[in-house]
Parts: C-alpha cells; sequence; structure tokens
C-alpha cells in the first residue's frame, strides 16, 4: 500500500513539473517582454518613452476647424509605446473621443518603429482624426 501511495505522489510531482516548465515556456517570454512594454516593473518603477516626438495636425470637422496634438513615445530602437492624443485648440485637453482614439492607434501601432511606419486605416469612428494622423506622419518621422 505504501509503495502504490508513494508511486501516485511521485506521478502527481512529475505531472505538476511538467505542467510548470510548459507554462514558463508559454508565459515567461511575455512576461519578460512586458517590461520594454510600459508596464510596471518590480519595483514599481514604470518604463517610460526615451523619447517623444509631436506634431499639430489641422482638419475640418462639420463643426469647423480642429487642431489635434498627436504624441508618440518611442523606446530606444524607435519602436512606438504610447500615444497620446489632445485637443490643441483647448490648451491639449484630453477628450473621452480623443482618449478612445488614442487607445485605438496604440493597438494598432505599438511595437512598430516610427520610420517605418504607414498610413493606418480608420480607428474606431474616428476618420476625420486617422486622416488627421495620417497626414502627420512625415512631420513625426523628420523629427527622428
Amino acid at each position: 500500500m505504501n509503495i502504490l501511495k508513494n508511486r501516485r505522489n511521485i506521478i502527481i510531482a512529475a505531472i505538476a513539473v511538467v505542467a510548470l516548465i510548459l507554462l514558463s515556456y508559454r508565459f515567461l517570454p511575455a512576461l519578460l517582454s512586458a517590461r520594454t512594454d510600459g508596464a510596471r516593473a518590480a519595483d514599481g518603477s514604470e518604463n517610460v518613452a526615451t523619447r517623444e516626438v509631436s506634431t499639430i495636425a489641422t482638419y475640418e470637422a462639420p463643426s469647423g476647424t480642429d487642431k489635434v496634438r498627436f504624441t508618440i513615445g518611442l523606446d530606444t530602437g524607435g519602436r512606438v509605446i504610447s500615444v497620446k492624443s489632445t485637443d490643441a485648440l483647448k490648451g491639449d485637453t484630453v477628450t473621452d473621443n480623443l482618449t478612445k482614439f488614442s487607445d485605438g492607434l496604440l493597438l494598432v501601432i505599438k511595437g512598430k518603429k516610427l520610420s517605418e511606419l504607414s498610413a493606418v486605416d480608420k480607428i474606431g469612428k474616428s476618420s476625420l482624426t486617422t486622416a488627421a494622423f495620417n497626414a502627420s506622419l512625415p512631420a513625426l518621422k523628420a523629427q527622428l
């Protein structure tokens, strides 16, 4: 009876070790790369952009002329790690629509090199803001 109990414990331990190894292969690379994606480190510090480029784009909206400032945070390799869109006419205030646009744009361009970035497709419901961003790409790249 004791021999069977020991075998069962050994088998359970072996399965646990194999499962742990498989999980570490699956999730360890993501955990290690999260440090470079602007996530908080274990010590509480935050990985911030080493460089930011910014430009103001003007476009015609149904309510008149609008100006939006696009600020792109880059890592040391020139890859996009953050995006901020603000209303340049209202003292760089952040509206809900611009926050949604920034979040959607970041999903599309995060990790890509700004120097290699081309026009993006419509982000959410923001066709005018997307067109303004695409038009501002040359000005953003010129700051590299």
